[in-house]
């Protein structure tokens, strides 16, 4: 812990000013905070940031991707029998990336469409939202949402997936923040805190809606990872499954709390949670441990490595092919990957390794809160990207 503020919280890690700044608004809100060391600035409430509160939930807090959280399965294949180029070409063929995407081949028929908390949702806007989240179901988006294959020290194979619960997730999180600011569901909003009383009808409706859309979460990424799995002609044999956009009703120090956790993994004693690095570095498989930190964390962790530069000082203007004002070229990445063994699709300059912190570095300001029960090696990465091909987009 390298810094305190005005408030009596743990800050882990060395956080920028910005991020302090930030942070320290919210907790003045809060009955508890703590700052992970993997934080950077968020909207409103920064990235890496729990904050506790006495019934009552923060949407701004959770976040525009409820239930965006990360899941790995190890397989009961070793590196040594597996061929990591024929298995990207899988999932390039097989998984939906980018903004808008569509999933035909999944699991429209889901049990949760027929979920009591769907009456959560305003009738006139439930109909299209829940088509919405049957088309998107098992997609995996943009941005640092990934699928990668990992070799672990025993030389199992992992699969390893980042993302959240997509247009529907977003669309709920923005009708909700409206409706928190006494305007239409579809209107434009402003991003700010409001905290919705969980005694109240609204408070009730968002709490039902966050849960929703955190299962849908976690339904599209169990379907990405067992249906590769399958296409690999393989079996799951472990599984460590975590949200980090969410809130979560739970007893700290003797008092019920609810504690939202915007890109942060919670670790309670003996939970696992599954860590992803850059795509140019390790990730791990971590457990929560029992101790002073750990409970002045409210049993939090890193999500990620953290950002070093946020994506337009990453990239310029790449879209228009202007790379002179990017701080990062592909050159760049390219080396980098070839030095780790690692084979890229897709991805652009803002998701470089360079951009984000050594993950290493960043769990050793959590030494006292988790341990690191696998460290797992990237043997290759897809994700949407400028040069990425879908061959479902055609």
């Amino acid at each position: 812990m390298a810094k305190k503020t005005k408030q009596p919280t743990p800050i882990f890690g060395d956080p920028d000013q910005g991020t302090l700044d930030q942070y320290d608004n919210v907790l003045l809100r809060a009955k508890r905070g703590a700052l992970m060391a993997d934080a950077h600035l968020g909207y409103v409430m920064p990235i890496g940031g729990v904050m506790a509160y006495r019934n009552h939930v923060s949407p701004v807090g959770v976040g525009f991707d409820i239930g965006c959280g990360n899941m790995a399965v190890k397989l009961d294949r070793k590196a040594h029998s597996f061929d990591v180029s024929a298995a990207l070409n899988v999932i390039q063929h097989r998984i939906n990336f980018g903004v808008g995407g569509q999933n035909p081949d999944g699991p429209q028929d889901h049990e949760l469409f027929e979920a009591p908390e769907w009456d959560a949702i305003p009738n006139h806007v439930r109909g299209d939202l829940k088509q919405k989240a049957r088309e998107q179901l098992g997609t995996v988006g943009s941005g640092n949402h990934y699928v990668d294959i990992f070799q672990d020290e025993d030389s199992y194979i992992w699969i390893g997936v980042h993302f959240g619960s997509r247009g529907f997730g977003y669309k709920t999180a923005q009708g909700f923040m409206n409706l928190s600011q006494d305007k239409e569901w579809n209107d434009n909003f402003e991003q700010k805190e409001v905290l919705l009383d969980l005694d109240t009808p609204l408070g009730q409706d968002y709490f039902a809606a966050m849960n929703l859309a955190g299962r849908y979460a976690y339904a599209g990424r169990e379907w990405v990872c067992y249906t590769l799995a399958d296409a690999f002609e393989s079996v799951v044999i472990e599984e460590v499954h975590n949200n980090h956009n969410f809130a979560w009703k739970e007893e700290h120090d003797g008092e019920e709390l609810v504690v939202v956790r915007k890109g942060a993994t919670p670790a309670f004693p003996g939970q696992r949670g599954f860590v992803g690095g850059s795509m140019g570095d390790i990730s791990v498989i971590l457990e929560g441990v029992d101790s002073k930190a750990s409970r002045q964390a409210l049993y939090s962790t890193i999500h990620g490595a953290g950002r070093l530069m946020s994506r337009t000082q990453a990239k310029g203007n790449y879209h228009g092919r202007d790379l002179s004002q990017s701080a990062i070229k592909p050159d760049m990445i390219y080396n980098r990957l070839q030095k780790m063994g690692v084979e890229l699709r897709g991805g652009g300059l803002d998701e470089a390794p360079q951009v984000y912190r050594q993950l290493e570095n960043v769990l050793q300001n959590h030494k006292d809160t988790v341990r690191i029960v696998h460290r797992l090696h990237p043997l290759g990465v897809v994700m949407d990207g400028p040069e990425y091909f879908n061959p479902a987009k055609g």
